[in-house]
């Protein structure tokens, strides 16, 4: 005889921190609460931010604001990309002081980030709403993007409004800038715009300065790639566009140069290493071989030497019995 006991909707159950509902609710938005549910319950699983967005009706750029929320809030942890549940999670509950002591304000502690925080919804409505300037400069964003804000955009750009401090002007520049190389999304323009901040950019020339280094660096890059054969790469990284700078505009080696150190390093190595090549380039740049005429002559002389040498070993040799 078997036994079974048929739990019905029960049978299918996930656990939900006690703290979610004891110290958030409250303060925890529809939305926040919505994607909370959801990665829970499909914490098997992998999905994008697009993905959990198209299912539960959410902008993208919401869906991640509302996983910040909860990695803040001490619910989730964050490390490489990969959300795991909190060591503290369950006693991530505000506790509220006792009745028969009196409120004392603790001094605060600075937490540590990497980016800016970001307002909350109904401060960046508020704040747009206050602003006739701020709210023009989502008009123009919308106007270049093509799309219109979501709140999360909204609270991005309140951010590097307000918390970055980018003038009104800077911020319209920096997403037509975006727009330009193809990547017209929030999350380029946010990574953009608080690397602009903290470089000091805040000047409409400082912004055309660097949009047109930009520029140029692309083209370094895109000539650098083609000399190398390389296609389909994607988007440069900081470091090969930092390379590509110093081949082509500081050290001004010819694309001849740069494939001689590339075919050197694949024959070397086996494969393409930008390190190894530019130490090839360092090399030459500071012998100041810029030429493949450069090349044979240096590696005439070294040949020369070293049969020199051979030749003088060989005479000590034969002085021995």
């Amino acid at each position: 005889m078997s036994v079974r006991i048929n739990l019905g909707e029960w049978g299918s159950v996930f656990a939900v921190p006690s703290s979610v509902v004891d110290g958030h609710l409250k303060i925890a938005s529809q939305n926040q609460l919505k994607v909370l549910l959801f990665l829970l319950r499909h914490s098997d699983k992998d999905f994008s931010y697009n993905e959990i967005g198209d299912t539960l009706r959410i902008h993208p750029d919401d869906v991640a604001d509302c996983v910040s929320f909860w990695v803040q809030r001490g619910i989730l942890s964050e490390r490489e990309g990969e959300l795991t549940p909190s060591e503290n999670a369950a006693a991530a509950v505000p506790k509220a002081p006792k009745a028969s002591e009196p409120e004392t304000e603790k001094p605060k502690k600075r937490s540590v980030i990497s980016r800016p925080q970001k307002p909350d919804i109904v401060s960046a409505a508020q704040r747009v709403a206050s602003d006739e300037t701020l709210s023009h400069v989502l008009a123009e964003v919308e106007l270049a993007l093509g799309n219109p804000l979501s709140s999360g955009n909204i609270a991005t750009l309140v951010m590097l409004y307000d918390t970055c401090g980018l003038p009104a002007e800077v911020i319209v520049m920096l997403v037509n800038y975006c727009v330009s190389i193809g990547k017209a999304n929030m999350r380029t323009i946010e990574t953009v715009g608080v690397r602009w901040a903290d470089d000091g950019i805040y000047t409409v020339e400082a912004a055309d300065n660097r949009i047109m280094l930009s520029h140029q660096s692309s083209k370094n890059w895109s000539r650098v790639s083609s000399v190398f054969g390389l296609k389909n790469i994607g988007s440069p990284t900081v470091k090969q566009l930092e390379f590509a700078d110093r081949w082509t505009g500081e050290w001004k080696f010819s694309d001849d140069m740069l494939r001689r150190a590339y075919e050197i390093c694949v024959d070397t190595k086996g494969e393409m290493k930008l390190g190894y090549i530019n130490g090839i380039l360092s090399k030459w740049f500071k012998s100041q071989i810029f030429t493949l005429e450069d090349i044979e002559k240096t590696d005439t002389k070294k040949k020369k030497t070293t049969a020199k040498k051979s030749s003088f070993d060989i005479d000590e040799l034969e002085k021995i019995d």
